[in-house]
């Protein structure tokens, strides 16, 4: 299977359309940031198991967000030309797949300390950080440079 990224394409002479078109990299790259400025945060602040936590939350955070890419550019796939590779089913599936990856990640953190569940609840709102920080990005430079 190959991925193809959601996002416009990179040699667009239209700024604006390059710059939007990023969006979806710089989404990542800020997980990625908030994720290690964060684990550092809860080592020195909470200590390891809060920590430890917060890593596993962050890397579903980032495993749940890629996966999402890849549904709906499928989906997306399937519905505008039919010419998807893959069954609607499988498509389906995935997604129900992440949400179990989730559940089975806060389960087994829930088992194992309550404070690690704090810092896995945290790192699984990375995704949601990042897409604040992204809007707010967004927002300046199209106020900014009028894109």
């Amino acid at each position: 299977m190959e991925f193809h990224p959601v996002s416009g394409s990179a040699n667009s002479n239209n700024p604006s359309e390059r710059f939007y078109g990023a969006a979806l990299q710089r989404i990542r790259r800020t997980i990625l940031v908030l994720g290690a400025v964060g684990l550092l945060f809860c080592l020195v602040r909470f200590g390891r198991f809060v920590a430890a936590g917060f890593l596993l939350g962050a890397v579903i955070s980032y495993v749940n967000h890629v996966w999402l890419e890849r549904v709906i550019h499928a989906l997306g796939d399937r519905i505008t030309s039919g010419q998807s590779q893959e069954r609607g089913g499988i498509i389906v599936a995935r997604a129900v797949l992440r949400y179990a990856f989730l559940a089975v990640g806060a389960y087994v953190i829930f088992r194992v300390s309550l404070a690690g569940l704090y810092g896995f609840l945290a790192g699984t709102c990375l995704t949601i950080a990042a897409v604040l920080c992204e809007a707010a990005v967004e927002v300046y430079f199209g106020l900014r440079r009028g894109l």
